[in-house]
């Protein structure tokens, strides 16, 4: 009866110390990461002139913002916390909403220096359509990332996939880009 105790008692220590190990392997702090803190430390081309931090207020609604003209992208090196969740909004500088063009698409990824997965795009468009004359909202689970440190790449294109290269009156921004913990 005795032995059997000693070997219930070493199989949770086992277990517990395996348990731990594993918490500690995974690295992610439980903390939030403010992108735009660590704007400054991002890769931006096609060059960091391409993009400004600005307020930008979208019906009434005012945000810290990432700013451009052009096609590029942005590129945040982070480690991902546990239960991590990236939290963004995006939309268009009013003053092209009533101008003739075609938008700009807005694309996010994660490149883990092996791989790139696309984890959203959102095409919007407020001269064609009235809806998109707004923050958009956009909430991507990042928790299959937790522990990794990963290239977070944000990408801006002139145009939706497909439909030539309109240039006219683009005008994207990127709202106070976050990593959160659920």
């Amino acid at each position: 009866m005795k032995g059997n105790r000693a070997v219930l008692t070493a199989v949770v220590v086992v277990i517990v110390l395996v348990a731990g190990w594993w918490l500690f392997r995974r690295g992610g702090s439980g903390e939030a990461v403010d992108l735009m803190q660590r704007f400054d430390t991002t890769q931006r081309r096609p060059s960091p002139e391409t993009f400004q931090v600005v307020d930008a207020t979208l019906n009434g609604e005012t945000k810290k913002a990432i700013f451009t003209t052009q096609a590029g992208r942005i590129i945040w090196k982070v480690r991902i916390p546990d239960d991590a969740w990236l939290r963004v909004t995006v939309g268009t500088q009013p003053d092209s909403w009533t101008k003739e063009g075609d938008g700009m698409l807005f694309m996010v990824g994660v490149s883990d220096g092996r791989a790139f997965e696309e984890l959203f795009t959102q095409h919007v468009n407020p001269y064609g359509n009235q809806g998109d004359r707004r923050w958009i909202p956009v909430v991507v689970d990042l928790s299959s990332y937790a522990g990794e440190d990963v290239e977070l790449i944000f990408n801006t294109y002139h145009s939706a996939k497909g439909q030539g290269d309109d240039h006219r009156n683009d005008a994207a921004l990127w709202g106070a880009p976050e990593i959160f913990v659920r």
